[in-house]
């Protein structure tokens, strides 16, 4: 097994733990602000687990400088709302948003995928974590002072959202498509959805397409249709991300030359195969009884959408739907 994986060691760095910490997967600042310590989030494999339960171990030098670093600007980000957080820089955003995904699909190393047989095997094994070796290089970032040539290997859409009152619970919500690398976060009246390893093409396609919201204001029905239609347009991607790594001499910085594909990037879009991606996604939010897909699909390719009128303008979505 590699180093990486294995619970004795550092899961950011790999170092042998000879006095052992362990990081939240979800600080425990934003567990608090939301109060997520006694809620639950399901893992891959349907089951349930508290926030507070999610940790996996870290160093005391990762755990106490780097990654104590990150969440300090993010968390000051996040308590003064949108307007800061619009202003961090991205790439804290992405270590940030990173770590998160891969330290769930780390922590599921060590979970059975069926609690009443112990010999059915974790929920995620080494072998499928190799894809995500690429993330745990980026992810050095945290630690390693990095820079990035030109483009950025992650694409990142901030918008401003629809914040409630009396601490309700649309306040916070997580998702993400570990497929697919791409993951998003509500919270408050900020929303982020993030493509970690596309090459920034979803950057540089979604200009376009999702530019004209950064003015508006989202509801929580409107960013999960962004998320559908960026997730299922990585779904059709026909590009490897590929990237050349420079460390200098010292090895106490390296850059990152990303490797942008051309030509023909995505298969054919369908949309069939996206109004199931879209009911699919919405039902997690307002509950399978509430939406079928004969709801969102009408042949031959029409699909319902939150985001625009028929003449292409904003669709102004009420705060209380």
């Amino acid at each position: 097994m590699n180093i990486s994986l294995s619970t004795n060691h550092c899961f950011l760095c790999g170092s042998k733990l000879i006095k052992a910490t362990e990081e939240h997967i979800f600080p425990k600042w934003l567990q608090h602000k939301f109060k997520l310590w006694n809620e639950t989030i399901t893992l891959l494999n349907g089951s349930k687990i508290p926030y507070r339960m999610l940790k996996i171990p870290c160093c005391h030098k990762c755990n106490n400088e780097y990654l104590s670093e990150i969440e300090k600007e993010v968390s000051d980000a996040v308590n003064n709302g949108y307007e800061s957080f619009v202003l961090l820089d991205e790439d804290k955003i992405f270590y940030w948003a990173s770590k998160i995904l891969y330290g769930l699909l780390f922590k599921e190393l060590s979970l059975n995928k069926d609690r009443k047989d112990p010999n059915a095997g974790k929920i995620m094994t080494a072998e499928s974590m190799e894809r995500f070796s690429t993330l745990h290089i980026l992810l050095q970032g945290i630690r390693i002072p990095t820079k990035f040539l030109d483009i950025k290997p992650y694409s990142i859409f901030i918008f401003k959202m629809y914040e409630y009152e009396n601490e309700d619970r649309r306040n916070f919500n997580y998702f993400d498509s570990y497929n697919q690398n791409i993951y998003g976060m509500k919270m408050n009246d900020i929303g982020f959805i993030m493509c970690i390893e596309d090459s920034g093409v979803h950057g540089e396609l979604g200009k376009s397409s999702f530019g004209k919201y950064k003015d508006k204001v989202l509801h929580e029905i409107q960013l999960q249709e962004i998320f559908a239609q960026i997730n299922y347009k990585q779904y059709l991607a026909l590009y490897p991300p590929r990237y050349m790594i420079i460390e200098s001499e010292s090895q106490n910085e390296r850059s990152i030359q990303v490797i942008q594909p051309s030509g023909n990037l995505f298969e054919e879009w369908s949309q069939e195969v996206y109004g199931h991606i879209l009911t699919r996604i919405l039902a997690r939010i307002i509950g399978p009884e509430n939406i079928k897909f004969e709801d969102i699909y009408s042949p031959p390719d029409k699909v319902m959408t939150f985001l625009n009128n028929e003449d292409g303008s904003f669709k102004e979505i009420p705060k209380y739907m």
